[in-house]
């Protein structure tokens, strides 16, 4: 007679364990993806196993990126004669086709909405296009973006805030870089624009994050985001500096690059 070990599950309690559906853990057994043994004509699965498998299905990555064949400047300058017309209906409904067809918020904010609120802003400065309809197309992104706002699976890195020192009152760039590093599986505590340098240090120390970004549009603000900067990671705090120009992927590389390094320093203490 057949003996089950202790130490084992079957199929279904692993599914369970985690968290997909049974086919889905059959499907991966008898790809050899998960290891199972036959035993009295069931599969049997070793419980510690199952575990570390669940663990390292947990882990958070980088998200997906998918290009549409016909690339995205096309994409991006469709937004932009919907922004610049206020049709925020037709605005959402490209988004919504993107993220449908699996591109991630991320490389959609960066490849397909600044580059048409850049040129949306060009348009201004040179006199094309009205200030009301540059304030109209971005609340449009803000609320499109509101609606997007990522939720993934999966453990979390580590708490980040992101904010923009006083003076600077452009908020759109906060909730890009809050999107894209809540894509990425952080924990993001989104502060908004124009927030004291004081303020800023007292949250962090009182929410105990792990990771700060300060967004950058006024050229002249740099100085003090920079000093800012220094003095979060005086206090033992990680900090990132953005600018115009910097891309939301390199944000992500940037805090995971910042979260590793973070580590391998505090393994070494």
């Amino acid at each position: 007679m057949a003996v089950v070990p202790a130490e084992t599950i079957d199929l279904q309690t692993a599914a369970r364990q985690i968290g997909v559906h049974y086919q889905t853990a059959y499907k991966w057994v008898r790809s050899g993806e998960l290891p199972a043994a036959m035993v009295m004509g069931s599969y049997r699965l070793d419980r510690y196993a199952v575990a570390r498998f669940a663990e390292r299905r947990a882990r958070p990555g980088p998200p997906r990126t998918r290009r549409p064949r016909t690339g995205f400047a096309l994409l991006s300058r469709r937004m932009y004669g919907h922004l610049v017309a206020g049709e925020e209906r037709q605005a959402a409904r490209l988004i919504s086709g993107l993220v449908g067809d699996g591109v991630s918020m991320t490389t959609v904010a960066q490849d397909v909405l600044v580059p048409a609120l850049r040129d949306i802003g060009e348009a201004w400065r040179a006199g094309r296009l009205d200030i009301s309809v540059e304030h109209r197309a971005s609340a449009i992104v803000e609320r499109i973006l509101g609606e997007r706002y990522p939720n993934p699976r999966g453990r979390r890195r580590g708490a980040a805030v992101v904010a923009a020192l006083s003076g600077d009152r452009h908020v759109l760039p906060t909730t890009l870089a809050a999107i894209s590093l809540r894509e990425d599986n952080w924990l993001v505590h989104h502060l908004g624009a124009d927030l004291p340098p004081d303020e800023l240090m007292w949250f962090c120390q009182e929410e105990h994050v792990d990771l700060v970004v300060l967004t950058v549009t006024v050229s002249k603000l740099r100085r003090a985001a920079t000093r800012t900067a220094v003095q979060l990671e005086g206090l033992g705090l990680r900090a990132i500096v953005g600018g115009p120009g910097r891309a939301l992927d390199e944000l992500q590389r940037l805090a995971r690059h910042e979260q590793q390094h973070h580590s391998t320093a505090d393994s070494k203490q």
